[in-house]
C-alpha cells in the first residue's frame, strides 16, 4: 500500500510539472499583465510610456556595450550620444565603418519599438567656418536618417537637423577629444501614441 501512494505521488508531480509549462515572471505595466521585453507587442495606450523608454533603454545598453555610444534617459526622452571620433572623420560626412554595426544594433530595436519618433541632431565644434559646420552637421545627420531608413524603420517616424556649434557638450574644449566629442550625432527617441505607419 505504502508503495502504492508513493507511486501515485510521483505521477502526480510528473503531471503537474508538464502542465506548468516554463514562464519567467510577469510584471504589470498598469494593469496589462507582460511578460518583460513584450511591451513592444502590446498596444501603447494600455502601456505607461516611461516603462517603454525604460525597456528600449536596457536593450540599447546591452547592444551598445563598449562601443563608446553614451545613453542617457531624462523625463520622456531617450538620447544616444555618438561621439564624433567614433562616428565621421574629420570634415566628413561618410560614415565610419564601425558606426555601421552600432546603426546595426540600434535599428532593430527602433523598428521593435514602433511606437517612437526618433530625431536625429548632428552637431559639431566651434572651430573654423559656422556655416560650414553648420552644412557638415546637417549632412552627418542626414547619413544617419538615411541609414535608418535603408535599415527598415519607416521614414515617417525619422527626422533630422543640423544645428552646428549651438549646443556645444564641452564649452572650452582644448583638446582634439574636446572637439571629437562636440562634432556628435545624438538619436533622440520620443514616444508617440499614435499608429505608426508600418515599417518595412
Amino acid at each position: 500500500m505504502k508503495r502504492l501512494i508513493i507511486a501515485a505521488s510521483f505521477v502526480f508531480l510528473i503531471t503537474a510539472c508538464q502542465m506548468s509549462p516554463n514562464v519567467a515572471p510577469t510584471m504589470d505595466y498598469k494593469g496589462l499583465s507582460a511578460k518583460p521585453g513584450t511591451v513592444a507587442f502590446g498596444s501603447i495606450t494600455d502601456v505607461d510610456e516611461k516603462q517603454y523608454l525604460l525597456e528600449q533603454e536596457a536593450l540599447f545598453r546591452s547592444r551598445l556595450d563598449g562601443t563608446g555610444v553614451d545613453i542617457e534617459r531624462k523625463d520622456h526622452t531617450l538620447t544616444l550620444n555618438i561621439p564624433g571620433n567614433i562616428g565621421f572623420g574629420i570634415n566628413s560626412a561618410s560614415i565610419n565603418w564601425n558606426l555601421h554595426n552600432i546603426l546595426d544594433g540600434i535599428s532593430p530595436v527602433l523598428k521593435e519599438y514602433k511606437y517612437t519618433t526618433i530625431l536625429v541632431i548632428g552637431h559639431s565644434d566651434a572651430k573654423g567656418d559656422p556655416d560650414v559646420n553648420l552644412i557638415l552637421s546637417k549632412q552627418r545627420a542626414k547619413a544617419i536618417h538615411d541609414y535608418l531608413i535603408r535599415s527598415s524603420i519607416s521614414a515617417s517616424r525619422i527626422n533630422y537637423q543640423g544645428i552646428g556649434a549651438r549646443d556645444l557638450l564641452i564649452k572650452e574644449a582644448k583638446t582634439t577629444l574636446d572637439n571629437a566629442l562636440n562634432r556628435r550625432v545624438t538619436l533622440e527617441i520620443t514616444v508617440n501614441k499614435a499608429e505608426p505607419e508600418q515599417d518595412k
